[in-house]
């Protein structure tokens, strides 16, 4: 545990914030992101868009979880430092980017949503496991318990399954106050 810790210290939690700079995200954290920390996350009801995914388990992995849409300009441009970011961790188990693809409405049709997000994925290059939420389910339950409104909004989870910070807030959030997150959960 003390080797995990350390890891999160020194080398995945300064990583995760020089991504968030160079991908963009960049609005201070506000009264609304700081009253939900430490909230559990409510359930995940996804489907993979990729034959041969496992089913998802948040518990002791640090997750991000990114909400965009192929239709959704701020979305196209940081859907690629999130790849890249998901690349860079690859062979560190307890890192997970989980990509919810979503249409422009509450429900999406499963076909036309995988045909679009593999269509996006292979056009721009960008390797990544794309889930979808076609029920709209996930989103609802993000909304009631976070207030999620626009695309993107990506969501940072702690080992645990609660809910550390989400949206353009990541990158402004002071290493030592999630460093100590981490270790009280």
């Amino acid at each position: 545990m003390a080797n995990l810790m350390g890891f999160l210290h020194h080398q995945l939690i300064p990583l995760i914030f020089a991504s968030f700079a160079i991908i963009g995200c960049g609005v201070s954290q506000n009264q609304e992101t700081r009253q939900h920390v430490g909230k559990s996350v409510p359930k995940l009801s996804l489907v993979s868009l990729q034959a041969g995914d496992e089913t998802l388990t948040l518990s002791g992995k640090i997750t991000l979880l990114n909400f965009w849409g192929t239709w959704c300009p701020p979305c196209r441009q940081e859907l690629p430092g999130l790849a890249r970011l998901a690349s860079r961790l690859a062979d560190e188990p307890r890192f997970q980017l989980i990509a919810v693809s979503c249409g422009g409405g509450g429900r999406d049709d499963l076909d036309q949503l995988q045909s679009e997000t593999e269509a996006f994925l292979k056009s721009t290059r960008i390797t990544l496991s794309a889930w979808a939420d076609p029920t709209g389910n996930t989103r609802l339950r993000f909304t009631e318990a976070f207030g999620f409104r626009a695309y993107p909004t990506t969501y940072l989870i702690g080992l645990t399954k609660r809910f550390l910070l989400f949206g353009p807030a990541i990158r402004h959030l002071w290493r030592h106050r999630l460093h100590n997150l981490l270790l009280a959960h």
